[in-house]
């Protein structure tokens, strides 16, 4: 993203956590010294915390009249506490994205901006470079449109990979399976899986970790009665907790199989789950 800003002939200023050369932009020592001065600050994150962490050190650098533009996906509430955290006259536009790095590498990115219009306008010729902008409406509803939209892809992915497992333990070809769904509604998302279930895992595009810490946002929300997402969500957590975090998401994939073929047979819930014993009167409680 910042190798588009460059190419677009912005003046670009760029400060990573773990050190990274971008050509023809300049390379900050700290991120105080990558804001300052600049009239749009960008974050590109992973998760809530480090994009606190990376703000307040960077509070040094930031000027009345400049705008943040937070592009990770942390949730509204994030963006909420980032606002009081922010300098008066500073601007704050969430702008979180869809794609992943070769749209990035594109510039064919789906950027949903929220914030106030006067903020909206001073970063839109940025955000353009990006890819399309989609404006979401006011302050951090460009956030909760991600997590929306991401409740609803990761899910249905997740959904597809036990579906693959489930069909595998009916004797049914994958292959077969996904030419039929070819032919409905879930076309799009069988022939994304479809390399994965015939051959393995794609490289790393979209972070099963990152993907399992979006579901996490989505479902902890107040109020959030998101049931088949927060399945979804103990579903990656089990594959993070496996090791799975820097893979990609279509991993899991063969990890929803490597579970179905341990799941234990109902003939042998039954043995481990035994009727009680029978009653004072002959009658046990399942009678």
């Amino acid at each position: 993203m910042a190798g588009r800003l460059v190419a677009a002939g912005h003046q670009v200023t760029v400060w990573n956590r773990t050190p990274r050369d971008v050509p023809g932009a300049e390379a900050a020592p700290s991120a105080a010294e990558a804001a300052a001065g600049a009239d749009v600050v960008i974050t590109m994150l992973s998760d809530p915390d480090a994009v606190s962490d990376v703000v307040r050190a960077a509070l040094p650098g930031l000027r009345p009249g400049s705008v943040l533009v937070e592009m990770s996906t942390i949730g509204p509430g994030a963006v909420r506490s980032l606002r009081d955290l922010l300098p008066e006259g500073v601007g704050l536009v969430d702008a979180p994205v869809l794609g992943s790095v070769g749209p990035a590498a594109d510039g064919t990115l789906v950027v949903l901006a929220g914030g106030r219009r006067e903020d909206l306008d001073r970063v839109s010729d940025v955000l353009r470079v990006f890819g399309t902008v989609h404006e979401a409406g006011g302050p951090e509803s460009g956030a909760a449109t991600k997590l929306a939209v991401m409740s609803a892809l990761v899910t249905a992915q997740v959904g597809l990979a036990e579906t693959l497992a489930y069909a595998d333990g009916l004797g049914v070809g994958r292959a077969a399976l996904l030419d039929v769904l070819g032919a409905t509604p879930l076309a799009g998302l069988a022939e994304r899986l479809r390399p994965v279930a015939e051959s393995g895992p794609f490289e790393t595009r979209y972070a099963l970790g990152l993907a399992a810490k979006d579901l996490r946002l989505a479902t902890e929300g107040p109020g959030s009665r998101q049931t088949v997402t927060a399945a979804a969500r103990d579903l990656l957590a089990d594959a993070v907790a496996a090791g799975l975090a820097g893979h990609d998401l279509t991993a899991v994939v063969p990890f929803a199989a490597s579970r179905a073929a341990e799941a234990p047979t109902a003939k042998e819930v039954r043995a481990v789950n035994p009727p009680s014993a029978p009653a004072a009167d002959g009658r046990s409680d399942r009678d």
